[in-house]
């Protein structure tokens, strides 16, 4: 059993749900400048988005993983039935 591989979404678009709990104010440090509040966020957000790259290629890997399995079966099933009718 085969089936068409679905496009790979576009790495650009907005997440579906975010990954993790908002930050506390005092989580990012109260004592921040603004500028360096900005580049903390950036960073997180960074740290999320490959989060987020690294999951779906996983999933996509395992995916694959049974994909090639099924097929290894099916294989293995055609190669028992050609050894019978033999």
């Amino acid at each position: 059993m085969t089936a068409p591989l679905l496009p790979r979404a576009d790495r650009n678009a907005p997440s579906r749900a975010p990954l993790a709990a908002p930050r506390s104010s005092a989580a990012t440090g109260d004592d921040l400048t603004a500028d360096q509040q900005a580049q903390l966020a950036a960073q997180h957000s960074a740290f999320d988005l490959q989060a987020a790259e690294t999951a779906e290629m996983l999933r996509e890997h395992q995916a694959l993983e049974a994909l090639m399995q099924e097929n290894l079966k099916n294989e293995d099933e055609i190669m028992k039935k050609w050894i019978a009718l033999i």
